[in-house]
């Protein structure tokens, strides 16, 4: 049995732990035994324990790479429990106790494309960066191709980066009169295309740019436009769909555990990110259902969709480009059609859970040979038949 602790600072529920809830419901829990250590009141320990996973909180690392405060918790945690591999999610406490406590194989995962600041441009800095992480990893995981740009640019060697890619769970289709029952409680009438955006309202997720572009569609089009998510920008974005004049046809869902009824009326999946995303897992949900992506062509959107072959892609913050792109897949229904099979066909190909988590599984290993740690060589031919 491989011994992992996977350790998350994120106090709720964002798309590191909607990733990691994903892993582990499709890990190979008769060989690897999995502890997870989170923030004492996270979101996720429920989630984790109706899963029967072991979870660990520790109070500390609330939303927080780092917490001196709580270190040596996480250093006495690590080293009772002698795991033979852990991976920190946003965790930087987690990794500094794998090394001080454990000979574990320590690996950190990112999550996140961040536009690089100005002080890790600096030589000196850039060298700082790629020390810490030979020290502190024995390789690091990146959720996308614009995230291993992202570490390399901040000085880190390409040698350490893994790309596996987001893997989400198929979404369950829900029938006509589920799907009828939806839009009534939404008071969205049966008719109208919905047109969806699910991503924290955050600045760098742009929901000004989808708004604007709403209105613009209102005029000619029978649409009618969902918000999915919690942040920071809530009130903000409620007031500005008001002066805008198009708060009868925008709904406001809040945050959600489960986005299936909402992803299940949505015709059109809109991503308007214009910083930190990387592969976004509510892209890759609603391909689970064949939905077409119109997204800004920020770095990671366009690993996730191809213009024109899975979804559209519009220039960022230009909201005439994205409505343009919106009223064309809602005119033309063989282009509709045609990207809808193409999306179903990526997420069965590249972009399911399954797919990640056998990757995962397969690096874990690789990196457990190289560091030499004695697991039984059945154990190793067994995960690889899986």
């Amino acid at each position: 049995m491989i011994r992992v602790v996977e350790s998350i600072s994120d106090k709720n529920i964002g798309g590191a732990g909607v990733l990691l809830l994903n892993k582990i419901k499709n890990m190979n829990s008769e060989k690897i035994d999995i502890t997870v250590l989170v923030p004492k009141g996270s979101a996720l320990t429920k989630k984790l324990r109706e899963l029967k996973i072991r979870v660990i909180e520790i109070n500390g690392c609330k939303n927080r790479s780092f917490d001196f405060k709580s270190l040596l918790s996480y250093i006495s945690v690590i080293y009772r429990l002698s795991p033979d591999i852990i991976n920190s999610h946003g965790c930087m406490n987690s990794r500094i106790a794998g090394v001080l406590a454990s000979n574990a194989v320590n690996i950190y995962t990112r999550h996140c494309d961040f536009p690089l600041k100005d002080l890790y441009r600096n030589y000196f800095i850039k060298s700082i960066v790629r020390a810490v992480n030979f020290l502190l990893s024995d390789g690091i995981i990146a959720v996308s191709f614009s995230a291993k740009r992202n570490l390399i640019s901040l000085g880190v060697s390409t040698k350490q980066i893994k790309v596996i890619i987001n893997g989400a769970q198929e979404l369950e289709r829900v029938n006509r009169n589920k799907y009828k029952k939806i839009k009534t409680q939404l008071n969205i009438p049966i008719d109208a295309a919905v047109i969806g955006i699910f991503s924290r309202l955050e600045p760098y997720k742009d929901h000004f740019t989808f708004l604007r572009a709403a209105k613009s569609l209102i005029k000619s089009t029978n649409c009618y436009f969902i918000i999915d998510g919690g942040g920071s920008m809530d009130f903000a974005l409620r007031k500005f769909s008001e002066r805008l004049g198009i708060s009868d046809r925008v709904r406001f869902c809040g945050f959600v555990e489960d986005v299936t009824p909402y992803m299940n009326i949505t015709d059109i999946n809109v991503n308007c990110s214009i910083g930190t995303e990387t592969s976004s897992l509510a892209l890759s949900e609603g391909m689970s259902l064949g939905i077409p992506s119109v997204v800004s062509d920020y770095p990671g959107n366009l690993y996730m969709v191809k213009n024109k072959v899975n979804g559209l892609v519009y220039k960022q913050k230009d909201y005439i480009s994205l409505a343009s792109a919106i009223k064309s897949l809602l005119d033309n229904t063989e282009l509709y059609s045609c990207i809808s099979q193409n999306a179903r066909r990526r997420f069965e190909l590249e972009l399911n859970a399954g797919k990640m988590t056998r990757e995962t599984e397969e690096y874990y290993l690789y990196l457990l040979k190289k560091k030499k740690l004695s697991i039984g060589n059945s154990a190793l031919d067994s995960l690889r038949k899986k």
